[in-house]
């Protein structure tokens, strides 16, 4: 099965899908996490793969199987392996031969599989159609493999790359692409939508919050269980600040937990104190319902320690797709936060 594209981004996808031929090769979808661009940008692809074809619904039953021909799709190795998805399930056509731990990256050789498979006509139709996914993933050698094609591209190829992170990839490769900018929702709309799909609401609003107004995230995060969560580790986080805790235990509890998303919730606690620090009541934060808690803790905050941990805390969100030790990330990050809060005991 694949997404439906979502409301919020229904005006965006009449854009896109205009009559006419089209005056690009290559479209970049871009937005933060969770407003739908990976379901928009699959949706596309089956459109493109789709025109010209006396048959769309043998194409559209290709797709979902996961078996047309003509659709490509690069990924991390690492995220194949951690995803069940349609993208995944294409993915496995350049799983690469090399044993060991899976990449966090989109290697070169993966681009260089791609291009031989593009350079042949289209198996049932007019159009061929790469994702690439998340492009940010590429290194330096993959990206400048992919400018190359990007520069002369195979009749009848269209590229689809989703980013997130749209200011990690190459000017070169930005330039050659068209915008396709998606946002999240207004709050009313994202708040409808997620009680639609049976969110409770006494939650919602603080998921939101949490997500960053970005619905697709905040369902997500509701079906983890992600609020449990947070409630255990943000008691472990006031203890390690009042030095009340072993650092190396809490960050070993995280990582059975999930460490990914700890880490990602441990960066937008520190924003949100960082803004308390700075303006006793600030207008938006991550954690809404513990404001009255970091109000408190205002005034015993190591401020220099705070700014560090916030700095390293961007580089280490890197490092956890990297092949680095997850649980050293972590202990190291939550050593820093016992130093942020030394000043409670004072």
């Amino acid at each position: 099965m694949i997404e439906s594209i979502h409301p919020w981004n229904r005006a965006m996808w009449e854009t896109l899908t205009q009559p006419g031929e089209h005056s690009t090769h290559a479209w970049l979808f871009k937005g933060p996490q969770g407003v739908g661009k990976t379901a928009t940008a699959i949706q596309f692809a089956l459109h493109l793969l789709s025109e010209g074809s006396a048959d769309r619904e043998k194409v559209r039953g290709l797709f979902c199987a996961a078996s047309h021909p003509d659709f490509h799709v690069l990924i991390p190795e690492l995220r194949r392996v951690e995803g069940e998805g349609l993208l995944e399930r294409y993915a496995v056509r350049y799983v690469s031969a090399k044993k060991g731990k899976p990449s966090s990256i989109i290697g070169v050789d993966q681009i260089r599989q791609l291009i031989e498979r593009v350079t042949t006509r289209a198996h049932t139709g007019v159009n061929k159609c790469v994702i690439i996914s998340p492009a940010e993933c590429m290194n330096p050698n993959s990206a400048n493999a992919l400018l190359k094609i990007l520069e002369e591209p195979p009749t009848r190829t269209l590229f689809l790359l989703i980013s997130a992170a749209p200011h990690r990839l190459p000017a070169t490769i930005i330039s050659r692409c068209s915008p396709v900018d998606l946002r999240a929702p207004d709050t009313d709309t994202a708040r409808v939508w997620l009680l639609d799909q049976g969110l409770p609401d006494a939650g919602v609003d603080v998921l939101l919050a949490l997500s960053g107004g970005a619905p697709l995230r905040a369902q997500r995060l509701h079906e983890t269980g992600f609020l449990e969560h947070r409630r255990e580790w943000m008691s472990d986080v006031l203890q390690l600040m009042e030095d009340r805790q072993d650092p190396l235990g809490v960050a070993a509890k995280w990582s059975r937990s999930d460490g990914p998303l700890a880490m990602d919730w441990l960066h937008r606690l520190v924003v949100d104190l960082m803004r308390v620090v700075f303006c006793e009541h600030p207008g938006t934060l991550y954690n809404p319902d513990v404001r009255t808690r970091l109000q408190d803790l205002r005034k015993h905050i190591n401020v220099t320690a705070l700014f560090d941990m916030f700095d390293r805390l961007g580089r280490d969100k890197q490092l956890f797709e990297s092949p680095v030790d997850r649980n050293l990330i972590l202990e190291d990050a939550l050593i820093r936060l016992r130093e942020v809060g030394l000043n409670l005991q004072q």
